[in-house]
């Protein structure tokens, strides 16, 4: 369990997907005691399933806010972290290298030529 001895108003939590779902309970904890919590974190990992603990942090939070990237392909309103190359784990370093925003038709089909 989070103590904290000072009088934070404000908590802000970055990268969420990565924590382990006791993150859920520690936000939940700061909530109740009035602190507010800014939470970020991608949603989806890249094959587009849930990420950690970020569901159970949506479904608790008074507030959502997704913000989106725009889709190298379209143009369109990217809903989707792709990665190309090579690699099969969940979490790989990397950015423009490794991963590109996708909007999900976009998404979609580069999942089929994956398979």
């Amino acid at each position: 369990m989070l103590l904290m001895r000072n009088q934070a108003t404000v908590v802000g939590i970055d990268e969420a997907q990565f924590f382990d779902n006791a993150i859920v309970e520690v936000c939940r904890e700061l909530a109740n005691r009035g602190i507010r919590v800014v939470v970020a974190g991608h949603d989806m990992d890249s094959s587009g399933e849930p990420f950690g603990p970020m569901p159970a942090i949506m479904a608790t939070a008074e507030y959502v806010t997704k913000v989106h990237a725009i889709c190298v392909k379209c143009g369109n309103l990217a809903h989707h972290s792709h990665r190309f190359g090579t690699g099969n784990k969940l979490v790989q370093l990397g950015e423009t290298d490794s991963y590109e925003p996708l909007c999900r038709k976009c998404f979609n089909r580069e999942m089929e030529k994956q398979k």
